[in-house]
């Protein structure tokens, strides 16, 4: 089945009145592409996520026709590649002006702002404007990202959510149907997941991994397990303990 999600994603020192007005917008310009681009057919769009951490939204789009609701993803990925690379928005007066209040809460407090789907996504930064000033695009690479898996969905699609370890930002994680299994057992659990990896230009913040390839749990040490070390001095036949030798080289030390 057909990932029919979209995510809208703030960062920066998000306020609650910044937030819901941008989830506003955010609806408006669902709707208005409806009506353009699929006949106004009605779409429910179900709330999928919701992380505070970046302020992101996900959306999932339902319909009696699915093809309806590919042709609405279709054209919000447009608007989206319009936008990253400054070229005209090729829908209505109506739809560039909501895109053009949507943008305008880029700045201040608000960083920057993702327009996201499955397949691809956007990133605008503070200065951004529709007109005069394109944003730098993400960096895309294959590599991997180490975090902890807080939110799984496999509603319609598989998608994940994974905190990272360098920034405790979410990281939006697509998954083939073949890695399905895989998801069952890794929630709250620590993993390496690799994939096509998309980063914010100027910090190299992960912020989604698509084409996965290979999720692995991170193996945990336990606490304590230091006092199982051997092997690392000229051995007796009954080596002290480790923590022996840590106290007996500091105080040669001091």
């Amino acid at each position: 089945m057909p990932d029919t999600t979209v995510i809208l994603a703030l960062e920066g020192e998000v306020r609650l009145n910044q937030f819901v007005e941008a989830v506003q917008h955010f609806q408006k310009l669902l709707w208005q592409l409806t009506q353009e681009v699929a006949n106004s057919v009605e779409i429910q769009w179900e709330l999928d996520d919701l992380q505070y951490g970046s302020a992101l939204m996900a959306v999932a789009g339902h319909a009696d026709d699915e093809e309806t609701v590919l042709k609405v993803i279709a054209a919000f990925e447009q608007v989206a590649y319009s936008l990253q690379h400054d070229e005209p928005i090729p829908y209505s007066r109506s739809v560039l002006k909501v895109v053009e209040s949507l943008t305008k809460l880029i700045g201040g407090e608000v960083r920057a702002m993702r327009l996201s789907t499955a397949k691809t996504e956007a990133i605008l930064y503070a200065g951004f404007n529709t007109e005069q000033r394109p944003s730098p695009k993400p960096m895309v690479s294959f590599g991997s990202v180490k975090g902890r898996v807080q939110s799984i969905s496999n509603r319609g699609k598989l998608r994940f959510t994974l905190y990272d370890v360098l920034f405790d930002k979410p990281v939006s994680c697509f998954v083939d149907e073949e890695l399905q299994a895989t998801l069952t057992d890794i929630w709250d659990e620590m993993v390496w997941v690799t994939g096509r990896v998309t980063r914010q230009p100027d910090t190299g913040q992960a912020f989604s991994v698509r084409e996965i390839s290979h999720i692995e749990r991170v193996r945990m040490v336990s606490s304590g397990s230091y006092r199982q070390a051997r092997g690392i001095l000229a051995g007796t036949t009954h080596p002290e303990p480790a923590e022996v030798s840590i106290r007996r080289l500091r105080d040669a030390e001091g």
